[in-house]
């Protein structure tokens, strides 16, 4: 039972911190930031393309969830923000898998966003 009462206000803390546009934003420049230290291919619209990303990931911001699946702390996105996340997991076919994408987005919901 106490488990289960901290599980709920743990996933409270995240809901309320992904309800408020500065950690969102927060989110956003964490996954470009880390996106843009990924090996790339020669495209020749690199610079659309990231563009493009950014938008993708500031939609999939309003979106995310984070909480507890079978007592482990999981990233819960859906949709087109579910085909995002596999496509950072495991690569595409313009830039390398992101093998930390869901520590680094989880790391930026629970980090103060800077004021």
């Amino acid at each position: 039972m106490m488990v289960d009462a901290y599980k709920e206000a743990v996933d409270g803390v995240m809901a309320r911190r992904l309800r408020d546009p500065a950690q969102r934003e927060t989110v956003v420049a964490a996954i470009m930031a880390g996106f843009e230290s990924l090996t790339k291919k020669p495209v020749p619209d690199l610079d659309k393309r990231t563009k493009d990303m950014e938008d993708r990931v500031r939609r999939m911001s309003e979106s995310i969830e984070l909480g507890f699946v079978n007592r482990r702390l999981v990233v819960k996105v859906a949709g087109s923000s579910d085909s995002l996340m596999k496509e950072l997991r495991f690569g595409s076919d313009w830039f390398e898998p992101w093998s930390k994408v869901d520590e680094v987005l989880t790391a930026a919901v629970l980090v103060d966003p800077e004021t």
